[in-house]
């Protein structure tokens, strides 16, 4: 099957984003966070990169994969230390973007008071930090703190959910 580019695949949409760049170069916008990216930068944006998730930091991922995402999250590190002048050895950068977290806590506060539950898989078996995930000796994330969390696991053979037993966790637990 051929790659189809957007003009081809949605010539809708593309005259549509068409228009709304034409509309952006045409004036002047006074909203700190809306500013002009560089075609290098929109070009990296929308490449392979966005297939990609990786939660956590160089050489200390939650799963693999992440070979060439280390190799970049460092470079950026090391050129965000260049382009201030700070030592290295002194001085860290994260460059991490936002996440699915900010998503995440938007779904929660529109759907849920403060001390409902809520259900998620266990970080440590793939799940995501804001799914209510805690420890024995604290709660980790804000979703554990601001809302009751239980974390459901993966059969560790299989790796696949046993969905009966976690249909009685859910209506035990009721989230």
């Amino acid at each position: 099957m051929k790659d189809l580019t957007l003009k081809e695949h949605d010539p809708v949409l593309y005259k549509l984003l068409q228009q709304e760049k034409l509309r952006q170069f045409g004036g002047i916008e006074l909203i700190a966070s809306e500013n002009f990216t560089y075609t290098y930068v929109m070009e990296s944006i929308g490449s392979c990169l966005t297939n990609k998730y990786s939660e956590g930091y160089p050489g200390a991922r939650y799963y693999g994969g992440n070979t060439y995402i280390d190799q970049i999250e460092n470079l950026c590190r090391d050129r965000a230390l260049e382009v201030y002048g700070l030592d290295p050895k002194e001085w860290r950068a994260n460059v991490q973007a936002y996440s699915g977290s900010p998503a995440n806590m938007a779904v929660y506060t529109a759907l849920l008071k403060p001390g409902e539950k809520l259900m998620g898989l266990d970080l440590t078996q793939g799940g995501h930090l804001t799914h209510g995930f805690y420890t024995e000796k604290r709660k980790v994330s804000a979703s554990s703190i601001f809302w009751g969390s239980k974390q459901y696991t993966v059969d560790l053979e299989s790796g696949i959910i046993d969905y009966d037993k976690l249909e009685q966790e859910a209506m035990e637990y009721k989230p």
